[in-house]
């Protein structure tokens, strides 16, 4: 059974009808479906779903459905240095896949990069929500030094490749963990790090690049807490 695909509109109000934008109309192209009937769901982000009955080579729609569903999202946090676009677009649509539901990036001292798009890692993310049928959206936060991101966010964990302790001893599934740039941390963050009291831990011999201990990390979060969920 084809599945109607997903638009998310935020702090939007629906009403008995509703007109699609470009971006919407491109992807409908794009499936296949601009030129048939369809019934095309709306989420807003934060349970609410309404259906929309559009007619073939229309931009309008009316409304046949609606209903509310309990978000019951795992909280997972991800805090991560800015790669380069491609990457960051990776770690962003696949960390939505895995259920992240708080990014933060992070303007390390050794950052190659230091700025984001915001506008477009919204919309890498909101397609990946698409995609993945979240029923919410993660939310995005940068931080433009490590200080500023662990006064908001002091319950964390950082990934060292040369840190003692494997991430096997990890037994606190609740803490943010935060993956550095690829010139690594410096001397004056991994003491930050302590003034925080926060743990460092390895992955494992191998040096990963950010986007790969950023799915591993996850990944491994994700797993524990639905086998917590689970006993």
């Amino acid at each position: 059974m084809k599945k109607n695909p997903i638009f998310f509109r935020k702090n939007h109000t629906f009403l008995d009808s509703i007109k699609l934008n470009q971006e919407e109309l491109e992807h409908l192209r794009s499936l296949r479906l601009d030129r048939e009937d369809k019934q095309v769901e709306f989420r807003d982000g934060k349970g609410n779903s309404y259906i929309y009955f559009i007619s073939s080579k229309k931009d309008t729609g009316n409304l046949i459905e609606s209903s509310k569903n309990v978000v019951q999202d795992l909280e997972i946090g991800l805090a991560c240095a800015m790669p380069k676009s491609q990457k960051l677009d990776f770690i962003l649509q696949k960390g939505t896949e895995l259920g992240v539901t708080n990014f933060h990036l992070i303007t390390f001292l050794q950052s190659d990069r230091k700025e984001v798009n915001e506008e477009r890692a919204q919309k890498i993310i909101l397609a990946a929500v698409g995609q993945s049928r979240r029923h919410s959206i993660p939310s995005l936060n940068i931080h433009n030094s490590l200080q500023s991101y662990l006064d908001t966010q002091p319950n964390s964990f950082y990934l060292h490749p040369y840190s003692h302790p494997k991430i096997t001893s990890l037994s606190n599934f609740s803490l943010n963990p935060v993956i550095g740039p690829e010139g690594g941390f410096r001397e004056e963050e991994i003491n930050l790090f302590t003034e925080y009291n926060c743990s460092g831990y390895n992955l494992g011999e191998n040096i990963l690049r950010i986007e790969t201990a950023a799915i591993y990390i996850t990944s491994l979060i994700q797993y524990e807490k639905l086998r917590t969920q689970n006993d």
